[in-house]
């Protein structure tokens, strides 16, 4: 299994990937990823106050749930198929504290998942103690339920919420958009990783015509000197382009410039003109981050734009969005961030953009995932969470598996590439091909903040 082999900064893996990419990878999106995602980790899965009087139906990883509350008022989540015949739970009802009660029969259970009541037969039935739905493991964390899909002892909540959620001087969770987008998780989740950007959302729309920065009449990126990995840890990976051009290029194949008309971009471009400073020092790099199992973070100006995929089965997923930025000063500074949370970030970045641009690109039926794929330059972050980040995960380190990939990791070395996914030795990029390190910006593993 592949570890982080570190040399000033910059592993041999990433090294590796790099050359990988320049020869056109065929690692594929479920060579190591499951369909429906990697289960021994904690995924946010509803927000607490939607779990009242009634049984809640909710599925994640493909497993159909059932949510109510324990006598003690925790949320429960028990396996939503009756373990007698088969019927749905959530069809039932919560008549009696603390437990949820099947609809076709009448056995009762507690949060637990044992049965302790078979309604209609007599009280001391013993067919009761036979009868036990699967439990899934729960934690509320900041008003929102986190569901536990491990075979395994679960970790500590800590270990995977985002450093982002619990460090005291952002916002948390108090901008979130959850939406269940048609498409498998491996795809929304690539995005932190690829640069779609410079191409698929260059076209104009209202909330870029009349953006403070003016950024529709700057010059944009036309294309870049490739993209690497500037920094890495055993969870997460940072990705981020080289030596982008701005303005126009040439493209022999085409005879032609690309773009085609730029006669309006008059204002002064570069990167100055992209973002702001970043809201953190310890966030400073971030630009492209992917985090295990699901977890995408990109810096947007002075705010995070945090997306957790979670997998509902293999056509759809659940998508958690955060938008943190600092934490307001006073009620009036409250209140001027969740205007321009709700009047500009969400219609313009979570919706226009990612729901109303990139999701219509990938959604299902319009991305062929099953078809073979070549991976190149722009993929150098994608081809390294595929190949070495998914193999550091959990299922791997506890099972020695994950249920629903395609391969299973063997002890691969940067020497000897696995024949047919990685490049050959007469693929190698030649000199002068391959992004030089002073192109990429500062490198920057996400810090972890105090925990709540």
């Amino acid at each position: 299994m592949d570890t982080p082999d570190r040399d000033n900064g910059h592993t041999r893996l990433a090294e590796s990937t790099t050359q990988e990419a320049h020869s056109a990878s065929q690692i594929g999106p479920f060579d190591y990823c499951p369909k429906q995602g990697f289960r021994e980790y904690w995924y946010p899965a509803i927000e607490a106050r939607h779990v009242r009087g009634k049984p809640v139906h909710l599925t994640m990883l493909g497993d159909e749930l059932v949510l109510f509350r324990d006598k003690a008022g925790r949320v429960a989540a028990l396996s939503d198929w009756c373990p007698h015949r088969g019927a749905r739970l959530s069809l039932g009802v919560c008549e009696f504290d603390g437990t949820v009660t099947c609809p076709y029969h009448g056995y009762t259970f507690d949060g637990t998942g044992q049965c302790v009541a078979a309604l209609i037969e007599r009280p001391d039935s013993p067919f009761m103690g036979k009868l036990r739905a699967r439990a899934y493991p729960t934690e509320e964390r900041m008003g929102i339920v986190f569901v536990w899909m491990g075979e395994t002892a679960p970790v500590p909540l800590d270990e995977d919420l985002p450093a982002e959620l619990s460090d005291p001087e952002l916002t948390g969770r108090r901008y979130l958009r959850v939406k269940v987008w048609e498409a498998n998780w491996t795809e929304p989740m690539a995005q932190g990783i690829d640069f779609h950007e410079f191409y698929l959302h260059r076209g104009v729309n209202v909330w870029r015509l009349f953006n403070y920065r003016l950024g529709f009449f700057r010059p944009k990126v036309a294309y870049t000197g490739g993209v690497r990995i500037t920094s890495e840890d055993e969870t997460s990976v940072n990705a981020a382009w080289a030596a982008p051009h701005f303005g126009q290029g040439y493209h022999p194949g085409l005879g032609a410039h690309w773009p085609r008309r730029v006669w309006w971009r008059r204002l002064a471009g570069g990167p100055q003109f992209r973002g702001g400073e970043p809201l953190l020092e310890r966030y400073r790099g971030v630009q492209h981050n992917v985090e295990l199992p699901s977890k995408i973070r990109v810096m947007i100006g002075a705010s995070i734009h945090l997306r957790w995929m979670v997998p509902v089965n293999e056509h759809d997923t659940r998508v958690w969005t955060f938008t943190l930025v600092r934490k307001p000063k006073n009620l009036l500074h409250a209140a001027g961030q969740a205007l321009w949370y709700h009047a500009y970030r969400k219609p313009s970045i979570i919706i226009a953009t990612n729901e109303q641009e990139d999701l219509v690109v990938f959604k299902r039926e319009r991305l062929n995932l099953e078809r073979p794929q070549k991976l190149g330059p722009l993929d150098v972050g994608l081809i390294y969470f595929r190949r070495h980040l998914a193999q550091r995960a959990r299922d791997y380190q506890r099972l020695g598996q994950a249920r629903g990939a395609l391969k299973s990791p063997g002890r691969t070395t940067l020497e000897a590439p696995q024949l047919g996914d990685a490049p050959q030795l007469g693929d190698a990029p030649q000199l002068g091909d391959e992004p030089q390190l002073g192109d990429a910006p500062r490198p920057l593993v996400v810090a972890r903040g105090p925990r709540a």
